[in-house]
């Protein structure tokens, strides 16, 4: 098969449009021909050598796919050449001790297409068929395929973690991102009064038309006071952060007390000032975000078939992987990146 491949870690120019052995389909696997493939910023840290995942070389990225079934094992009972499919990202081995306590996001042999095997940056990928979730003909492939990643961690991070209730005020910083624009929405659905964050005007635009009852567009003033202003003194129950960066304490510092920070990515910066004073004495609590699990990716696809709207920034061929992380570099766009076939 052909597919878009990295065999050393480096800039985008190290993604190589190659030809791979077809991926080996067991008697419980199923074969699927990649339609559309989501990009995601972890793609890019993987492919730079940042992400701080041990990857076997080459790897394929690419963990969030629809396409169509081209063969499937004798035990794949639910699945028949020619449906139109999805898989779940991520999935847990269901033998071990966690899973068995219930706890499949503590699996020891978890597994993630594109970061512990092969995804969806190729013709072709193989996935167990007790993952592969079969789609209504008249699902669109590329809906399907922009949202599990953002919508899933969206809903997770909102309804688990901040744990958010009608009435509430909620920060989401840097609405354009894919995960950050589900946020917005995903909080709206929660019945909370969302304030978001964009770099440009034009960026806060489109982030309004994602729900968002306020958008502060960042500048030179200072933010937090500016969040305040927006408010009107009225400090937020939850942030909902996706980029961490210089911005991070700003962000931490209009919470209320016992306020809750919930954080999933350091597009920004990894490194972040933190002031532990008021942090303990406001009793914040900081809250990271591991993985949505199975029950959570599944309510997703139920969001992702209109409820919560994804928007497309730009497609690009497969073959082109490249360019499409040197898009997704420049951080000027509102919504989701993707991969289609040629």
């Amino acid at each position: 098969m052909k597919a878009a491949a990295f065999y050393e870690y480096g800039p985008a120019g190290a993604m190589r449009y190659t030809d791979l052995p077809d991926p080996d389909v067991g008697p419980a696997d199923v074969l699927i021909r990649v339609q559309v493939c989501g990009v995601n910023h972890s793609d890019l840290d993987s492919r730079a050598g940042t992400s701080r995942w041990p990857f076997a070389l080459p790897m394929v990225l690419g963990a969030e796919f629809t396409g169509t079934v081209v063969e499937a094992g004798r035990e794949a009972q639910h699945i028949r050449a020619g449906d139109l499919v999805t898989a779940l990202q991520q999935y847990n081995c269901g033998r071990c001790p966690q899973c068995a306590m219930w706890r499949p996001d503590l699996c020891e042999a978890f597994e993630v297409f594109g970061t512990t095997r092969w995804g969806g940056y190729g013709e072709l990928v193989c996935a167990p068929a007790r993952v592969v979730v079969p789609l209504d003909p008249r699902d669109d492939p590329v809906a399907v395929a922009a949202g599990q990643c953002v919508v899933s961690t969206a809903w997770h991070m909102v309804n688990r973690l901040a744990l958010a209730r009608p009435g509430d005020l909620i920060l989401v910083p840097s609405a354009s991102g894919g995960v950050a624009g589900a946020l917005v929405q995903c909080a709206k659905l929660a019945g909370a009064t969302v304030i978001a964050t964009a770099g440009s005007a034009a960026k806060a635009e489109q982030v309004s038309v994602l729900g968002a009852d306020r958008v502060v567009v960042r500048g030179c003033r200072d933010l937090a006071a500016a969040l305040m202003d927006v408010t009107d003194g009225r400090r937020f129950d939850a942030v909902l952060d996706t980029v961490g960066g210089e911005l991070f304490e700003a962000h931490l510092s209009v919470l209320r007390e016992d306020g809750t920070l919930v954080t999933c990515g350091a597009h920004a910066g990894e490194v972040v000032p933190l002031d532990l004073i008021p942090l303990f004495r406001n009793g914040w609590r900081i809250v990271g975000f591991r993985l949505a699990p199975p029950g959570d990716l599944a309510a997703s696809l139920d969001l992702r078939r209109g409820t919560v709207k994804v928007p497309i920034a730009a497609t690009f061929p497969v073959s082109d992987a490249a360019a499409a992380h040197r898009f997704l570099e420049r951080r000027q766009h509102v919504g989701k990146v993707l991969l289609v076939a040629g």
